[in-house]
């Protein structure tokens, strides 16, 4: 009991420091990164709270089909409406549109940038939730492999230029990061007690709860919802020649996770009550037919087929990205700004180390999660992990048509756990060295498997 109790007070401790790290960093990053125009299309359609939970309109012209009800799904505008509204503030008194055509100066001058009182309290709210979504990488690492993989990957995310951008803007990647590693977990949980008894935890069935948040936050999400499918599919055909009762509760678990997400998604907008098929693809086309646009008007289109998007995802996730002049407040035809997606390390050869880590992090992701491949083994967290880097790394570059920093922050964010794992397996070899050539250490007990790793049974 003793021991148990230690590591939850230790897991509460590391959690509590990294968030503490993590708030810290991101609210300093509220006054220092530059504001973006996107920050005044989100405070603009922040309206929609009023319209929803104010003013109780459900099948008004407000969610006729429009640009704006064809855009991004809109929980994030609820979250940063309540905000606005909380602080004493009409949601329909803020700022109007960016004009993407004209400068800032003009904008501030038209009433198109939000005033300070309006773009700081966003900003410090995403801060934290962006906070909270970094301690959820510590959870994951904690839980598939131990302490140190998950606070590497947690400082590693909190340290990069890329995502401390973007979790300290007022728009939605810092709700939609929070509620996608919340998901996460959810499967985590599910694929850890099914790999070792072949059961679904009751906080499992939650996980479509989360999974339908984040799609209704962006359609991003998506790739999640995949992700988690394949995991529940793989996990119910690799034990088709097991228990029965097990694969009947994975088959389960699958379908009622993935009737969730799309139900909760549905409810959260009232634009797609009327047609909820055709109106969802409609809000895809018109990503895409965005994407064309903004890469005719401000560069950046991607060229190449598939593998070389591929090649661009992970070089952007791990290495650098190239920020567009637009991106970086600099004027029209400045070249783009070159920044590490990570930390300035060295690259020892020209080979980037965060690089060289996410190898070794996915080399022995995959290492651990072969020994359950063989057919009737339970397959556990490490092949869920799996499984959702490669629908968000494939889906991403799949469909990717713009070189842009956005459309990075969701690989990076959950690349990190690569990085933490790569760590945490590097830390374990160099122990077991240590011990090898420790004559105490050599006639001790050796360390488990999971060398470094601790369990308290809160996870279980």
């Amino acid at each position: 009991m003793r021991s148990s109790r230690f590591g939850v007070a230790a897991d509460v401790a590391i959690a509590v420091a990294l968030f503490g790290v993590a708030a810290l960093t991101l609210l300093r990053a509220t006054d220092s990164v530059p504001f973006h125009g996107d920050e005044s299309e989100w405070i603009n359609a922040s309206r929609y709270f009023k319209y929803l939970f104010l003013d109780r309109d459900t099948g008004g012209q407000v969610w006729r089909p429009s640009f704006i009800t064809r855009d991004q799904p809109p929980l994030g505008r609820y979250v940063i409406g309540a905000v606005i509204w909380a602080l004493g503030n009409d949601p329909l008194a803020v700022n109007r549109s960016y004009a993407w055509s004209k400068d800032l100066a003009t904008n501030e001058q038209e009433g198109r940038v939000p005033p300070s009182h309006l773009l700081q309290p966003v900003r410090r709210t995403m801060a934290v939730l962006g906070a909270a979504s970094i301690v959820g990488l510590y959870v994951v690492g904690r839980l598939l492999d131990g302490p140190i993989s998950g606070a590497v990957a947690a400082l590693f995310a909190t340290a990069s230029p890329l995502l401390q951008s973007y979790f300290a803007q007022a728009r939605s990647e810092s709700l939609l990061a929070v509620l996608t590693v919340l998901a996460l977990i959810g499967a985590m949980v599910v694929a850890r007690r099914f790999g070792e008894r072949g059961e679904v935890p009751a906080l499992g069935w939650l996980a479509g709860l989360a999974l339908g948040l984040a799609l209704a936050t962006k359609l991003t999400a998506a790739l999640a919802v995949v992700g988690t499918g394949a995991y529940g599919g793989a996990a119910m055909l690799n034990r088709w020649v097991g228990e029965a009762r097990e694969r009947q509760r994975m088959a389960a678990w699958t379908v009622v996770t993935g009737a969730s997400a799309a139900v909760v998604f549905l409810v959260v907008n009232p634009f797609l009550w009327p047609d909820p098929v055709a109106r969802t693809f409609s809000m895809l086309d018109q990503q895409q037919a965005i994407m064309r646009e903004q890469g005719q008007q401000f560069g950046g289109a991607t060229t190449g087929d598939s593998w070389a998007r591929g090649a661009l995802v992970i070089r952007r996730t791990f290495v650098e990205n190239s920020i567009p002049a637009f991106d970086a407040g600099l004027p029209p035809g400045s070249e783009p700004v070159v920044q590490k997606t990570f930390l300035d390390l060295p690259a020892p050869g020209g080979l980037s180390l965060e690089l060289a880590l996410s190898a070794i992090g996915l080399l022995a992701l995959c290492w651990r999660a072969a020994r359950s491949w063989r057919p009737g083994e339970r397959l556990g967290g490490e092949t869920a992990l799996l499984c959702w880097l490669a629908a968000y790394f494939a889906g991403i570059a799949g469909y990717l048509s713009l070189d842009w920093p956005r459309y990075y922050v969701p690989t990076a964010f959950l690349g990190s756990l690569l990085i933490g794992l790569a760590v945490g397996a590097l830390a374990r070899g160099a122990l077991d060295l240590f011990l090898d050539r420790t004559p105490m250490g050599a006639a001790a007990q050796r360390p488990a498997p999971t060398g470094l790793r601790y369990r308290s049974s809160v996870w279980r």
